[in-house]
């Protein structure tokens, strides 16, 4: 629990300052990162991973998480599990911030698109293993192929795509 508090306490803020809370991270530019990206294939070895629908506002067989600005209601139904993976991607933006991409298939895609479109000025909460690691909010449906999460650093986004990729935390041979 300490750490889902130390974790809300950075995550939560930078997760309102990423626009919209879901944003693309560009496939062939060096625009968004300034140091080279983690790039690896989700894998069924892992730690789990799901992104679920949160509200500041609660709903009838939503489960309260307390976090540091008071209480989240999550949706105990995910969106999105390991399944609708193809790909994780952990890198920073120009402020050093670090960013954790989540690709969709297109079941995850579309299945994100619809609970979004229908469901306007919510979040998307990310959890990894037990720890929600960001809850970032959007105001209109979401239709990138990629969830893209801050996490605080970089450092904390490349742990994170390790984790979830079922990697060892430090590469073997300096390779990514």
């Amino acid at each position: 629990m300490k750490i889902v508090r130390v974790l809300v306490r950075i995550v939560a803020p930078l997760g309102l300052v990423i626009l919209a809370a879901c944003q693309t991270m560009p496939a062939n530019e060096t625009t968004t990162a300034t140091k080279p990206e983690t790039t690896l294939q989700a894998s069924s070895k892992g730690a789990a991973v799901a992104v679920f629908l949160a509200d500041t506002t609660q709903h009838p067989g939503w489960r309260a998480v307390k976090i540091q600005s008071g209480i989240l209601y999550v949706n105990p139904q995910p969106i999105v599990t390991r399944e609708d993976l193809v790909g994780i991607r952990a890198g920073s933006n120009k402020e050093g911030e670090g960013l954790l991409a989540l690709s969709l298939n297109e079941v995850g895609h579309k299945k994100v698109m619809s609970v979004t479109a229908q469901n306007p000025n919510k979040r998307l909460a990310l959890v990894v293993g037990r720890t929600m690691l960001a809850a970032p909010s959007y105001t209109t449906g979401v239709t990138s192929d990629q969830l893209v999460f801050g996490v605080g650093t970089e450092q904390n986004a490349t742990a994170a795509a390790r984790e979830i990729a079922g990697v060892d935390a430090q590469p073997a041979n300096g390779s990514k």
